[in-house]
């Protein structure tokens, strides 16, 4: 009625409190639970390319609900159960037994998924940066995405090695990279290495691959008497991707994007999330 009664508008105008009475009503992300993710990567990572799988990846409404409520804290794990809902008094991972099982031990950070889980979803970033090499070079190109590539391959225009231990004159610790990409006629070789950390970890990832394989670089340089490029790939577990991700992927040879190992990781998470939460949906 407040339109055309002129007593009852002025009414209700007096009654509404002034914006410095009411205060600022807090974001969501500085809530405790619900702003963490955000909190954890807004200094490490490109926000908005970190959601970009959201647009552009085309996953099931169902996924992207599971990997958001990842992000938010908002899955029942021991920890929640715990904390949020006192439902339960030992927070203990159910897998461990060791640490909290939080959204980042299950992602990332539990010794009893590192040998299966977490390898299926490396491997699966892997293979799409490997299978885009052989397409680029002509050389035959795995017919699955499940199927493990063979250790080397190679033409006239190129070697390609997967997972292949090097053998180096001088001892070199960190021998044995995803893959290694040697271009017969331009003289050169790109060594890549995939990571998928917990998203707070990714910049600190992708120095740690940088520093790791210097030393294999140099023996690379000396003995095949080619021009090296490390190059890590690095994406978090639930979609966040550092500023400097495309300028890595571009120096690989063929065409990958970055919407493309995004989406494997976050397929890859999910599948963790659902197997280990026992959550209803495909694996």
């Amino acid at each position: 009625m407040a339109p055309t009664d002129s007593v009852l508008s002025e009414y209700l105008r007096q009654q509404k409190p002034k914006k410095e009475e009411e205060g600022e009503e807090p974001s969501w992300k500085d809530r405790p639970l619900h702003g963490m993710y955000h909190r954890q990567i807004e200094e490490v990572a490109d926000i908005q390319k970190s959601y970009q799988w959201l647009d552009k990846a085309g996953l099931k409404d169902s996924t992207e609900a599971l990997i958001m409520a990842a992000q938010e804290q908002a899955l029942s794990t021991r920890s929640i159960e715990v904390g949020v809902y006192h439902t339960r008094q030992d927070p203990r991972c159910r897998l461990c037994k060791d640490a909290p099982e939080t959204i980042q031990h299950i992602t990332a950070g539990c010794k009893m998924l590192a040998g299966r889980g977490y390898m299926e979803r490396h491997n699966q970033v892997a293979g799409i940066v490997y299978r885009n090499i052989c397409a680029e070079y002509g050389l035959e190109v795995p017919r699955l995405k499940w199927e493990t590539p063979p250790r080397v391959v190679e033409n006239d225009r190129a070697k390609i090695l997967w997972d292949f231990q090097i053998q180096t004159d001088k001892m070199v610790v960190a021998n044995q990279p995803d893959i290694v990409v040697v271009d017969k006629q331009k003289k050169t070789a790109v060594v890549i290495d995939v990571a998928v950390p917990n998203d707070s970890n990714i910049r600190k990832k992708e120095h740690e691959k940088l520093e790791k394989y210097q030393g294999l670089r140099e023996e690379l340089e000396r003995m095949w008497r080619v021009k090296v490029t490390v190059v890590p790939v690095v994406i978090g577990a639930l979609g966040a991707v550092t500023p400097k991700l495309d300028e890595w992927l571009q120096q690989i040879p063929g065409t990958t994007s970055e919407i493309s190992v995004q989406k494997s990781a976050v397929l890859g998470t999910a599948k963790i999330l659902r197997r280990t939460l026992k959550l209803p949906g495909l694996w």
